[in-house]
C-alpha cells in the first residue's frame, strides 16, 4: 500500500578510476583517480510501514582518470559524463531522534553523452569510441542519513559506491576491457508532493 509521494535531489562529488586491460590482459600502469560530480532527480514511492521507498529518476554522472606514461613521456587524462535512468529501494534500518538511517541499493542504465581524452597537448572525443560509447549498467550501494527540516521536507547525506559493467561487447575481435571504479558523496532533498496527509517522523 502507498504511503506517501516524493520527490528527491541530490547533487555531490564523484571519486573515479578506471579499470583497463588490453587485448593481452595488461593494464595501463599509474593510473589515477580522479574528482568530478553527479546529479540525481526522482520519484519515490513510500510503502506501508514508512520503512522502504521506491524509487525511480535520472542520473547524470561525470567520471575522470589520469595517468602518465614515464618511458614515452605521455601524459593522459579523460572526462567523460554518462546520463541514464535509475531504479532502487531505500530501506530505513534505524532512527536516533531525528536522525533517520538508511541503505539504498539501485541500478542504473547509462550512456555516454560527452567525453574528451587528452594525450599530452591533443584533445580527442570520445564520443563513438568503442571503449566508452557502450551502454552501461551500474548497480551502486549507498549509506546515509536523513534528517527532517519542516513536515514536509528533509535533507540527506549519503555515501555510495559501484562499479559500471558494458552491456555491449563493441571490440569483440581485440577483447579490450574497461571498467568504472565510483565512490560517491552527496547531499540531497526530499520533498512530499501536495496531497499527501503524512509527515516526516519526529517533525
Amino acid at each position: 500500500m502507498v504511503e506517501a509521494q516524493l520527490l528527491y535531489a541530490e547533487i555531490g562529488q564523484t571519486i573515479s578510476s578506471f579499470d583497463y586491460q588490453n587485448s593481452a590482459g595488461g593494464t595501463l600502469e599509474n593510473l589515477q583517480s580522479k574528482n568530478a560530480s553527479h546529479l540525481n532527480v526522482g520519484y519515490q514511492v513510500q510503502l506501508s510501514g514508512d520503512k522502504i521507498n521506491i524509487i525511480i529518476g535520472g542520473v547524470l554522472t561525470n567520471y575522470g582518470a589520469v595517468a602518465s606514461d614515464a618511458l614515452l613521456d605521455n601524459y593522459f587524462e579523460w572526462d567523460i559524463t554518462y546520463a541514464g535512468i535509475q531504479t532502487g529501494l531505500s530501506y530505513s534500518f534505524a532512527q536516533s531522534k531525528s536522525f533517520q538511517f538508511f541503505v539504498k541499493p539501485t541500478v542504473s542504465l547509462e550512456y555516454l553523452v560527452r567525453g574528451s581524452q587528452t594525450l599530452n597537448n591533443q584533445v580527442f572525443d570520445l564520443i563513438g569510441e568503442d571503449e566508452f560509447s557502450n551502454l552501461l549498467l551500474v548497480p551502486r550501494m549507498a549509506l546515509g542519513v536523513q534528517y527532517p527540516i519542516s513536515n514536509k521536507a528533509a535533507i540527506s547525506l549519503n555515501y555510495s559506491f559501484g562499479r559500471t559493467y558494458s552491456l555491449v561487447n563493441s571490440s569483440p575481435e581485440d577483447n579490450e576491457k574497461l571498467s568504472i571504479n565510483m565512490h560517491n558523496i552527496g547531499i540531497g532533498i526530499v520533498i512530499q508532493l501536495p496531497g499527501c496527509n503524512c509527515a516526516f517522523n519526529n517533525f
